[in-house]
């Protein structure tokens, strides 16, 4: 779909956005999606208390809100440029005749929908049947799958996306405090470590025994 729908998108205007800017809120009506260039895109709510619970983040080539626009709902959440943003802002019902016409990019975009949804649902089960510890080490595995890249030793993923603790705990839903106790315990057992608002995972298979978690016993994999 990404050769394709950089052609298609080519013709629509550029907006950039700066680290920490709302693209859209709460209440929004869906009138243009957006192609994300570059920079990461951060989807979030609010509890009652007002405290922030990430949702998802959004990688250079990826489409939002595209789940609002095809259910036809009005959009509940925030999306937020996590650093600088670069991004195309297409009308939302001509990129519903583009996916209309274009059989390939529709599949592709079917397919993410459906892995997107696949790893919400793991997540969900994460964050209500597990304790802190595998909530952070769940949530730093998401994270090196989504946005790691492996360096010269061939061992340690460095996660690409910037993020504080507060970024973290967010993401995880457990509080700042927790995720730098959890991280220290995680730094001094040899499995992450932390380096300018860097995450990198040491031992990746030790971090995917710590995120396990059962379902009738059996491990739930990882598939997303």
């Amino acid at each position: 779909m990404e050769k394709n729908i950089v052609k298609f998108t080519s013709k629509y205007p550029k907006k950039s956005y700066q680290k920490r800017e709302d693209i859209i809120s709460p209440g929004d009506e869906n009138n243009f999606v957006y192609y994300l260039e570059s920079g990461h895109v951060a989807s979030y709510a609010l509890d009652e208390e007002g405290n922030r619970v990430t949702l998802n983040i959004y990688k250079p080539g990826t489409v939002f809100p595209i789940s609002e626009v095809l259910a036809e709902r009005v959009n509940d959440f925030y999306f937020e440029a996590l650093d600088e943003v670069s991004l195309k802002v297409i009308p939302t019902q001509e990129f519903i005749s583009y996916l209309k016409t274009d059989k390939e990019s529709l599949f592709v975009l079917a397919k993410n929908l459906s892995i997107g949804l696949e790893g919400f649902m793991i997540r969900t089960l994460y964050l209500i049947r597990s304790d802190a510890r595998k909530k952070l080490a769940s949530t730093i595995l998401m994270m090196a799958k989504r946005f790691g890249s492996i360096l010269e030793d061939n061992k340690t993923f460095k996660i690409s996306l910037p993020q504080s603790h507060e970024d973290i705990a967010n993401l995880a839903g457990i509080s700042r405090e927790t995720v730098s106790i959890e991280l220290k315990k995680m730094k001094d057992e040899g499995v992450v470590y932390r380096k300018q608002k860097h995450t990198f995972v040491k031992d990746i298979d030790r971090l995917k025994e710590i995120s396990t978690i059962f379902m009738d016993k059996q491990p739930l994999p990882y598939s997303f």
